[in-house]
């Protein structure tokens, strides 16, 4: 089953709200379903929002940083759980040509895009256009990243806040952008804790040396 929103699709003893794995289900059966399972796959996750509940072990929050949380992984697709302290802004980056879908669970927050005008989508020069303004979303926004539009910022202006990542296929490095010198260079990516257990070493992958505050 596809999770698709709408009260009349959201079992009453939720209120609201579904369980992790019965999202988890709709989206493995979409997106093991080939390009057109994506685009369902997408379209699913508008307005959802995931109990509480099941998402505790999941929930890890640092002060001053956000951390990224593995919930699942396959080939196909990983969803990780961000947790971000408030005041928080992600590096202005990319997907590495993957789609990606975030849900925003709790907070608000401002999602800037940046044009690249000059330079590849390969480490060196980069010129980004300065973003437009934008305006603050909450719970139940869905922001979608495509192979060629994915450069973005994502900045926490309330927290605690917690956003659901689906990334289809798994992305293990991605391309942070630096708007002062124009260059842009590979980052791998971590996580703070994998299906529920801290790292002990964490790998901070995008926060590692790119944190910032979340005026934009």
């Amino acid at each position: 089953m596809v999770v698709r929103v709408g009260r009349d699709h959201l079992p009453a003893v939720f209120e609201g709200y579904l369980e992790l794995e019965e999202v988890l289900r709709g989206l493995r059966e979409a997106l093991h379903g080939g390009e057109a399972g994506a685009v369902r796959a997408g379209q699913g996750l508008e307005g959802v929002r995931v109990s509480p509940g099941s998402l505790r072990p999941y929930l890890h929050f640092r002060r001053g940083r956000y951390t990224r949380n593995l919930v699942y992984r396959d080939a196909s697709f990983e969803v990780v759980i961000n947790c971000w302290d408030s005041g928080i802004a992600s590096p202005i980056h990319d997907h590495s040509e993957q789609e990606c879908w975030f849900s925003i669970q709790a907070g608000t927050f401002l999602l800037p895009d940046y044009p690249l005008l000059l330079g590849s989508r390969q480490p060196g020069y980069a010129l980004l256009r300065a973003p437009p303004i934008t305006r603050s979303v909450g719970p139940g926004h869905v922001d979608y990243r495509g192979p060629r539009d994915s450069i973005h910022r994502v900045a926490a202006l309330e927290g605690p806040a917690v956003t659901f990542h689906v990334y289809a296929s798994p992305v293990t490095q991605c391309l942070v952008f630096d708007v002062r010198r124009n260059r842009c260079a590979w980052r791998r990516l971590g996580y703070y804790s994998i299906f529920g257990r801290r790292v002990e070493a964490p790998t901070w992958g995008e926060v590692d040396g790119g944190v910032g505050r979340a005026a934009v």
